[in-house]
Protein backbone atom coordinates (compact mmCIF):
# COMPACT_ATOMS: atom_id res chain seq x y z
CA UNK A 1 0.00 0.00 0.00
CA UNK A 2 1.34 3.22 -0.77
CA UNK A 3 1.77 5.75 2.05
CA UNK A 4 -1.31 8.01 1.36
CA UNK A 5 -3.06 5.32 0.77
CA UNK A 6 -3.09 4.48 4.67
CA UNK A 7 -5.23 8.30 5.11
CA UNK A 8 -8.89 7.78 4.31
CA UNK A 9 -10.65 9.69 2.22
CA UNK A 10 -9.35 12.70 0.07
CA UNK A 11 -8.90 11.24 -2.95
CA UNK A 12 -8.93 14.08 -4.82
CA UNK A 13 -6.54 16.39 -2.43
CA UNK A 14 -4.19 12.18 -2.49
CA UNK A 15 -4.20 12.43 -6.29
CA UNK A 16 -2.49 15.99 -6.46
CA UNK A 17 0.11 14.85 -4.05
CA UNK A 18 1.12 11.73 -5.64
CA UNK A 19 2.00 14.17 -8.80
CA UNK A 20 3.77 16.47 -6.77
CA UNK A 21 5.57 13.51 -4.90
CA UNK A 22 6.69 12.28 -8.39
CA UNK A 23 8.51 15.66 -9.57
CA UNK A 24 9.97 15.40 -6.35
CA UNK A 25 11.54 11.59 -7.10
CA UNK A 26 11.87 12.40 -10.53
CA UNK A 27 13.10 16.00 -11.46
CA UNK A 28 14.70 15.20 -14.21
CA UNK A 29 11.76 13.72 -16.10
CA UNK A 30 10.33 17.22 -15.66
CA UNK A 31 13.15 19.59 -16.46
CA UNK A 32 13.32 18.18 -19.82
CA UNK A 33 10.03 19.79 -20.37
CA UNK A 34 11.01 22.87 -18.80
CA UNK A 35 8.80 22.53 -15.18
CA UNK A 36 10.23 23.90 -12.73
CA UNK A 37 9.71 21.75 -9.26
CA UNK A 38 7.20 23.34 -6.59
CA UNK A 39 8.48 24.55 -3.84
CA UNK A 40 6.05 24.34 -1.07
CA UNK A 41 2.76 23.05 0.03
CA UNK A 42 0.02 23.51 2.23
CA UNK A 43 -2.72 21.88 4.08
CA UNK A 44 -5.74 23.65 5.64
CA UNK A 45 -8.44 22.31 7.80
CA UNK A 46 -10.42 22.03 11.32
CA UNK A 47 -8.29 20.09 14.13
CA UNK A 48 -8.33 16.37 14.15
CA UNK A 49 -9.20 15.93 10.40
CA UNK A 50 -5.66 14.30 9.88
CA UNK A 51 -3.48 17.15 8.06
CA UNK A 52 -0.89 16.38 10.20
CA UNK A 53 -1.00 12.36 8.84
CA UNK A 54 -1.62 13.14 5.33
CA UNK A 55 1.85 15.71 5.76
CA UNK A 56 3.81 12.50 7.26
CA UNK A 57 2.53 10.39 4.89
CA UNK A 58 3.80 12.53 2.05
CA UNK A 59 7.21 12.90 3.40
CA UNK A 60 7.47 8.90 3.92
CA UNK A 61 6.33 8.38 0.15
CA UNK A 62 9.16 11.05 -0.77
CA UNK A 63 11.90 9.23 0.99
CA UNK A 64 13.43 12.58 1.57
CA UNK A 65 14.77 13.31 5.22
CA UNK A 66 12.77 15.54 7.35
CA UNK A 67 13.10 18.82 9.48
CA UNK A 68 10.20 19.70 11.95
CA UNK A 69 8.91 22.99 13.11
CA UNK A 70 6.34 23.67 15.87
CA UNK A 71 6.13 26.39 18.16
CA UNK A 72 7.50 24.41 21.34
CA UNK A 73 9.36 27.84 23.07
CA UNK A 74 9.25 31.87 23.59
CA UNK A 75 9.43 33.78 21.01
CA UNK A 76 13.20 34.62 20.25
CA UNK A 77 14.33 31.24 20.82
CA UNK A 78 11.67 30.23 18.52
CA UNK A 79 12.89 32.57 15.75
CA UNK A 80 16.39 31.06 16.01
CA UNK A 81 14.72 27.90 16.06
CA UNK A 82 13.56 28.66 12.66
CA UNK A 83 16.67 29.93 11.23
CA UNK A 84 19.00 26.87 12.62
CA UNK A 85 16.49 24.36 11.11
CA UNK A 86 16.43 25.57 7.57
CA UNK A 87 19.82 26.13 7.84
CA UNK A 88 20.56 22.23 9.17
CA UNK A 89 17.58 21.24 5.51
CA UNK A 90 19.71 23.30 3.03
CA UNK A 91 22.76 21.46 4.02
CA UNK A 92 20.60 17.95 4.07
CA UNK A 93 19.27 19.00 0.36
CA UNK A 94 17.24 17.11 -1.35
CA UNK A 95 15.03 17.63 2.41
CA UNK A 96 11.75 18.43 3.95
CA UNK A 97 10.91 21.17 6.45
CA UNK A 98 7.28 20.51 7.76
CA UNK A 99 6.17 23.73 9.50
CA UNK A 100 3.53 22.18 11.52
CA UNK A 101 0.70 24.16 12.75
CA UNK A 102 2.05 27.05 11.14
CA UNK A 103 -0.84 29.38 12.54
CA UNK A 104 0.52 28.97 15.78
CA UNK A 105 3.92 30.39 15.05
CA UNK A 106 2.89 33.98 16.03
CA UNK A 107 -0.27 35.51 18.46
CA UNK A 108 0.19 39.44 18.65
CA UNK A 109 -2.88 39.98 17.41
CA UNK A 110 -5.51 38.62 14.78
CA UNK A 111 -3.91 38.66 11.32
CA UNK A 112 0.30 38.56 13.04
CA UNK A 113 1.06 40.38 8.75
CA UNK A 114 4.52 41.35 10.58
CA UNK A 115 5.32 38.58 13.09
CA UNK A 116 8.71 38.26 13.36
CA UNK A 117 7.69 34.58 13.22
CA UNK A 118 6.51 34.82 10.08
CA UNK A 119 9.21 37.12 8.08
CA UNK A 120 11.78 34.83 9.63
CA UNK A 121 9.89 32.16 7.92
CA UNK A 122 9.42 33.86 4.44
CA UNK A 123 12.64 35.03 4.70
CA UNK A 124 14.00 31.21 4.85
CA UNK A 125 11.84 30.16 2.67
CA UNK A 126 13.23 32.56 0.08
CA UNK A 127 16.95 31.67 0.40
CA UNK A 128 16.16 28.36 0.38
CA UNK A 129 14.99 28.12 -2.94
CA UNK A 130 18.20 27.01 -4.42
CA UNK A 131 18.82 24.81 -2.56
CA UNK A 132 16.44 21.87 -3.25
CA UNK A 133 14.55 22.00 0.38
CA UNK A 134 10.52 21.25 -0.19
CA UNK A 135 8.50 22.88 2.54
CA UNK A 136 5.05 21.64 3.25
CA UNK A 137 3.01 23.21 5.97
CA UNK A 138 0.24 22.55 8.04
CA UNK A 139 -2.72 25.06 9.58
CA UNK A 140 -5.82 25.23 11.31
CA UNK A 141 -6.73 28.57 10.24
CA UNK A 142 -5.70 29.53 6.83
CA UNK A 143 -7.27 33.18 7.21
CA UNK A 144 -4.92 33.87 10.15
CA UNK A 145 -1.48 33.47 8.06
CA UNK A 146 -0.79 37.06 5.79
CA UNK A 147 -0.80 37.09 2.40
CA UNK A 148 2.56 37.18 1.81
CA UNK A 149 3.67 33.79 3.74
CA UNK A 150 1.03 31.85 1.18
CA UNK A 151 1.67 33.45 -2.04
CA UNK A 152 2.72 31.45 -4.87
CA UNK A 153 6.34 30.71 -4.95
CA UNK A 154 6.59 30.06 -1.25
CA UNK A 155 3.25 28.16 -0.73
CA UNK A 156 2.69 27.10 -4.65
CA UNK A 157 -0.67 25.34 -3.52
CA UNK A 158 -2.99 25.16 -0.88
CA UNK A 159 -5.13 22.39 -0.24
CA UNK A 160 -8.20 22.50 1.74
CA UNK A 161 -9.14 19.69 3.92
CA UNK A 162 -12.95 19.33 4.92
CA UNK A 163 -14.64 17.03 8.04
CA UNK A 164 -15.40 13.36 6.62
CA UNK A 165 -18.51 12.45 4.63
CA UNK A 166 -20.44 10.50 5.08
CA UNK A 167 -19.21 7.22 3.23
CA UNK A 168 -15.77 8.31 3.87
CA UNK A 169 -16.78 8.46 8.14
CA UNK A 170 -17.88 4.63 7.69
CA UNK A 171 -14.46 3.56 6.28
CA UNK A 172 -12.85 5.53 9.58
CA UNK A 173 -15.38 4.03 12.08
CA UNK A 174 -14.84 0.55 10.77
CA UNK A 175 -11.03 0.97 11.02
CA UNK A 176 -11.47 2.57 14.58
CA UNK A 177 -13.62 -0.67 15.30
CA UNK A 178 -11.92 -3.23 13.46
CA UNK A 179 -9.61 -3.79 17.19
CA UNK A 180 -12.41 -3.37 19.26
CA UNK A 181 -15.12 -6.04 20.48
CA UNK A 182 -18.11 -5.31 18.88
CA UNK A 183 -21.96 -6.53 18.92
CA UNK A 184 -24.00 -7.30 15.90
CA UNK A 185 -26.04 -5.15 15.75
CA UNK A 186 -23.17 -2.88 15.11
CA UNK A 187 -24.27 -0.25 12.25
CA UNK A 188 -21.33 1.90 10.59
CA UNK A 189 -23.32 3.57 8.53
CA UNK A 190 -26.01 5.05 10.84
CA UNK A 191 -22.57 6.02 13.06
CA UNK A 192 -21.19 8.28 10.56
CA UNK A 193 -24.77 9.69 9.80
CA UNK A 194 -24.96 10.49 13.66
CA UNK A 195 -21.59 12.12 13.74
CA UNK A 196 -21.52 13.03 10.11
CA UNK A 197 -19.22 16.71 9.88
CA UNK A 198 -16.91 15.70 13.09
CA UNK A 199 -13.15 14.93 12.58
CA UNK A 200 -11.88 11.37 12.18
CA UNK A 201 -10.14 12.72 16.51
CA UNK A 202 -13.77 12.86 16.93
CA UNK A 203 -14.96 9.91 15.79
CA UNK A 204 -12.19 7.78 17.25
CA UNK A 205 -12.69 9.46 20.91
CA UNK A 206 -16.41 8.18 20.28
CA UNK A 207 -15.91 4.80 19.56
CA UNK A 208 -13.56 4.81 22.27
CA UNK A 209 -15.59 6.04 24.46
CA UNK A 210 -18.37 3.90 24.14
CA UNK A 211 -15.91 0.96 25.02
CA UNK A 212 -15.80 2.64 28.66
CA UNK A 213 -20.11 2.85 28.92
CA UNK A 214 -19.50 -0.91 27.67
CA UNK A 215 -16.90 -2.18 30.50
CA UNK A 216 -18.31 -0.21 33.14
CA UNK A 217 -21.42 -1.82 32.50
CA UNK A 218 -19.84 -4.87 32.43
CA UNK A 219 -20.27 -5.96 28.79
CA UNK A 220 -18.55 -8.28 26.76
CA UNK A 221 -18.80 -6.68 23.46
CA UNK A 222 -19.65 -2.68 22.39
CA UNK A 223 -23.51 -2.33 21.14
CA UNK A 224 -24.92 0.44 18.84
CA UNK A 225 -26.59 1.75 21.91
CA UNK A 226 -23.63 2.24 23.51
CA UNK A 227 -21.90 4.32 19.97
CA UNK A 228 -25.51 6.44 20.16
CA UNK A 229 -25.01 7.10 23.92
CA UNK A 230 -21.29 8.71 23.08
CA UNK A 231 -22.53 10.36 20.25
CA UNK A 232 -25.12 12.10 22.29
CA UNK A 233 -23.38 12.81 25.17
CA UNK A 234 -19.93 13.71 23.76
CA UNK A 235 -20.79 15.51 20.24
CA UNK A 236 -24.38 16.91 21.32
CA UNK A 237 -23.53 17.28 25.16
CA UNK A 238 -26.59 15.40 26.23
CA UNK A 239 -26.87 14.75 30.11
CA UNK A 240 -26.43 10.74 31.43
CA UNK A 241 -29.62 11.68 33.23
CA UNK A 242 -32.85 12.83 31.45
CA UNK A 243 -34.53 15.51 33.01
CA UNK A 244 -37.57 13.68 34.63
CA UNK A 245 -40.48 15.82 33.84
CA UNK A 246 -43.13 14.62 31.68
CA UNK A 247 -45.09 17.76 30.74
CA UNK A 248 -41.17 19.38 29.82
CA UNK A 249 -40.25 16.69 28.03
CA UNK A 250 -43.59 16.02 26.13
CA UNK A 251 -42.85 19.90 25.22
CA UNK A 252 -39.51 19.15 24.15
CA UNK A 253 -40.94 16.30 22.00
CA UNK A 254 -43.72 18.00 20.56
CA UNK A 255 -41.07 21.02 19.39
CA UNK A 256 -38.83 18.78 18.10
CA UNK A 257 -41.10 15.73 16.33
CA UNK A 258 -42.83 19.31 14.64
CA UNK A 259 -39.05 19.95 13.39
CA UNK A 260 -38.05 15.95 12.04
CA UNK A 261 -41.69 16.09 10.54
CA UNK A 262 -41.41 19.11 8.12
CA UNK A 263 -38.09 18.01 6.65
CA UNK A 264 -39.04 14.28 6.24
CA UNK A 265 -41.89 15.21 4.27
CA UNK A 266 -40.05 17.57 2.21
CA UNK A 267 -36.21 15.89 2.84
CA UNK A 268 -37.24 11.91 3.41
CA UNK A 269 -34.30 10.39 5.16
CA UNK A 270 -32.79 13.48 5.80
CA UNK A 271 -32.94 13.43 9.36
CA UNK A 272 -30.40 11.42 11.04
CA UNK A 273 -31.16 11.83 14.41
CA UNK A 274 -34.03 13.13 16.87
CA UNK A 275 -33.30 13.54 20.71
CA UNK A 276 -35.03 15.22 23.92
CA UNK A 277 -31.76 14.61 25.24
CA UNK A 278 -29.21 16.50 23.26
CA UNK A 279 -27.81 20.07 24.19
CA UNK A 280 -27.72 22.50 20.99
CA UNK A 281 -26.14 25.19 22.07
CA UNK A 282 -27.29 25.43 25.70
CA UNK A 283 -30.88 24.37 24.39
CA UNK A 284 -32.17 20.75 25.26
CA UNK A 285 -33.52 18.73 22.27
CA UNK A 286 -32.14 18.71 18.31
CA UNK A 287 -33.20 17.33 14.99
CA UNK A 288 -29.63 16.72 13.20
CA UNK A 289 -30.10 16.79 9.59
CA UNK A 290 -27.54 15.14 7.32
CA UNK A 291 -25.81 18.37 5.01
CA UNK A 292 -26.40 18.95 1.41
CA UNK A 293 -24.15 21.45 0.21
CA UNK A 294 -26.59 22.29 -2.98
CA UNK A 295 -29.69 22.49 -0.57
CA UNK A 296 -29.60 26.43 -0.94
CA UNK A 297 -29.36 26.52 -4.68
CA UNK A 298 -33.27 26.40 -5.48
CA UNK A 299 -35.44 28.61 -4.52
CA UNK A 300 -38.23 26.67 -3.08
CA UNK A 301 -35.74 24.47 -0.73
CA UNK A 302 -35.38 27.94 0.63
CA UNK A 303 -39.12 28.59 1.24
CA UNK A 304 -38.94 24.81 2.86
CA UNK A 305 -36.61 25.42 5.48
CA UNK A 306 -38.39 28.78 6.69
CA UNK A 307 -41.29 26.18 7.39
CA UNK A 308 -39.05 23.72 9.03
CA UNK A 309 -37.64 26.73 11.05
CA UNK A 310 -41.12 27.34 11.89
CA UNK A 311 -42.49 23.92 12.58
CA UNK A 312 -41.26 23.79 16.08
CA UNK A 313 -43.95 26.46 16.85
CA UNK A 314 -46.84 25.06 14.74
CA UNK A 315 -46.62 21.76 16.39
CA UNK A 316 -46.75 22.92 19.65
CA UNK A 317 -50.13 25.17 18.81
CA UNK A 318 -51.61 22.30 16.91
CA UNK A 319 -51.06 19.37 19.73
CA UNK A 320 -50.59 21.69 22.83
CA UNK A 321 -52.69 24.54 22.14
CA UNK A 322 -49.95 26.60 23.26
CA UNK A 323 -47.72 29.02 23.06
CA UNK A 324 -44.02 27.95 22.40
CA UNK A 325 -41.60 29.68 24.63
CA UNK A 326 -38.35 28.05 23.35
CA UNK A 327 -38.84 29.02 19.46
CA UNK A 328 -36.25 32.22 19.84
CA UNK A 329 -33.45 30.36 17.67
CA UNK A 330 -35.84 29.64 15.23
CA UNK A 331 -37.76 32.42 14.62
CA UNK A 332 -34.31 34.68 14.25
CA UNK A 333 -33.56 31.46 11.92
CA UNK A 334 -36.56 31.38 9.78
CA UNK A 335 -35.95 35.64 9.39
CA UNK A 336 -32.90 35.49 8.22
CA UNK A 337 -33.71 32.94 5.54
CA UNK A 338 -36.52 35.31 4.49
CA UNK A 339 -34.58 38.36 4.76
CA UNK A 340 -32.32 36.45 2.20
CA UNK A 341 -35.22 36.12 -0.13
CA UNK A 342 -36.49 39.39 0.09
CA UNK A 343 -33.45 41.48 0.28
CA UNK A 344 -30.25 39.63 -1.16
CA UNK A 345 -31.95 37.33 -4.37
CA UNK A 346 -35.47 39.86 -4.62
CA UNK A 347 -37.42 36.77 -5.10
CA UNK A 348 -40.39 38.31 -5.05
CA UNK A 349 -39.83 41.77 -6.50
CA UNK A 350 -37.44 44.42 -5.97
CA UNK A 351 -39.28 47.02 -3.13
CA UNK A 352 -37.49 45.11 -0.49
CA UNK A 353 -33.90 44.93 -1.88
CA UNK A 354 -31.13 46.90 0.15
CA UNK A 355 -28.80 48.21 -2.67
CA UNK A 356 -26.48 50.30 0.19
CA UNK A 357 -25.48 53.33 1.65
CA UNK A 358 -28.50 55.38 -0.95
CA UNK A 359 -30.72 52.71 0.05
CA UNK A 360 -34.16 54.90 1.76
CA UNK A 361 -35.32 54.41 4.72
CA UNK A 362 -38.67 53.47 3.06
CA UNK A 363 -36.99 50.15 1.54
CA UNK A 364 -36.09 49.44 5.01
CA UNK A 365 -39.55 49.49 6.60
CA UNK A 366 -40.96 47.58 3.92
CA UNK A 367 -38.66 44.76 4.43
CA UNK A 368 -39.35 44.53 8.01
CA UNK A 369 -43.35 44.98 6.68
CA UNK A 370 -42.64 42.19 4.09
CA UNK A 371 -40.84 39.83 5.95
CA UNK A 372 -43.26 39.76 8.89
CA UNK A 373 -45.97 39.37 6.66
CA UNK A 374 -44.35 36.06 4.49
CA UNK A 375 -43.58 34.60 7.60
CA UNK A 376 -47.32 34.84 8.85
CA UNK A 377 -47.91 33.07 5.91
CA UNK A 378 -45.74 30.12 5.76
CA UNK A 379 -45.82 29.42 9.16
CA UNK A 380 -50.30 29.25 8.49
CA UNK A 381 -49.02 26.80 5.45
CA UNK A 382 -46.68 25.29 8.08
CA UNK A 383 -49.18 24.65 10.32
CA UNK A 384 -51.72 23.41 7.66
CA UNK A 385 -49.12 20.48 6.58
CA UNK A 386 -48.43 19.04 9.86
CA UNK A 387 -52.36 19.17 10.50
CA UNK A 388 -52.80 17.10 7.16
CA UNK A 389 -49.93 14.64 8.31
CA UNK A 390 -51.11 14.81 12.55
CA UNK A 391 -50.71 10.82 13.07
CA UNK A 392 -47.15 11.06 11.32
CA UNK A 393 -46.31 13.59 13.67
CA UNK A 394 -47.69 12.26 16.74
CA UNK A 395 -46.40 8.77 16.40
CA UNK A 396 -43.15 10.52 16.46
CA UNK A 397 -43.53 12.53 19.74
CA UNK A 398 -44.40 8.91 21.31
CA UNK A 399 -41.58 7.45 20.13
CA UNK A 400 -39.19 10.44 21.02
CA UNK A 401 -41.27 10.24 24.54
CA UNK A 402 -40.50 6.70 24.65
CA UNK A 403 -36.39 6.50 23.27
CA UNK A 404 -35.30 9.63 23.62
CA UNK A 405 -32.89 9.96 20.89
CA UNK A 406 -34.53 8.26 17.30
CA UNK A 407 -32.83 7.38 14.03
CA UNK A 408 -33.70 7.84 10.57
CA UNK A 409 -34.18 4.04 11.34
CA UNK A 410 -36.31 4.75 13.53
CA UNK A 411 -37.80 7.16 11.38
CA UNK A 412 -38.48 5.69 8.17
CA UNK A 413 -41.17 2.67 8.97
CA UNK A 414 -43.65 5.27 10.93
CA UNK A 415 -43.08 7.86 7.62
CA UNK A 416 -44.40 4.84 5.37
CA UNK A 417 -46.71 3.87 7.39
CA UNK A 418 -48.57 7.76 7.91
CA UNK A 419 -47.74 9.22 4.16
CA UNK A 420 -49.61 8.95 1.43
CA UNK A 421 -47.92 7.28 -1.64
CA UNK A 422 -46.70 9.76 -4.57
CA UNK A 423 -44.13 12.05 -4.92
CA UNK A 424 -42.95 12.74 -1.17
CA UNK A 425 -40.47 14.87 -2.40
CA UNK A 426 -43.00 17.98 -3.10
CA UNK A 427 -45.30 17.54 -0.27
CA UNK A 428 -45.83 21.00 -0.83
CA UNK A 429 -47.61 21.92 -3.27
CA UNK A 430 -49.42 18.29 -3.17
CA UNK A 431 -51.25 19.03 0.32
CA UNK A 432 -50.96 22.57 0.20
CA UNK A 433 -50.94 24.53 -2.69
Amino acid sequence: MRELDRVIGYEGIKKELYRIIDIIRDPEKYKKLGVSTPKGILLSGEPGIGKTLMAKSFIKETGLKVFVIRKDRPDGAFVDLIRETFKEAEKAAPSIVLLDDLDKFANEDDRHCDAEEYVTVQTCIDEAKESDVFVLGTCNNFRKLPNSLVRSGRFDKTYFMDFPGIEDAKKIISFYLKDKKVAKDIDAEEIARFAEGHSCADLEMLINEAGIYAGYEGKKHISQEDIRRAVIRKIFHGTEVTENNPVSNRRLAVHEAGHAVLSELFFPGQVAFVSIEADDGGVRGMVHRNRDEHRFEEFKNVEIEIMIDLAGKAATELILNETDMGVGGDLHAANDHMRRLLDDVAAYDFLGWCHGEETSRKVYDHLDNAVGTELSRYYLKTKQILGKNREFLEAIIEMLLEKKTISYKDIAPIREKFVDGGDQADPYYRRVG
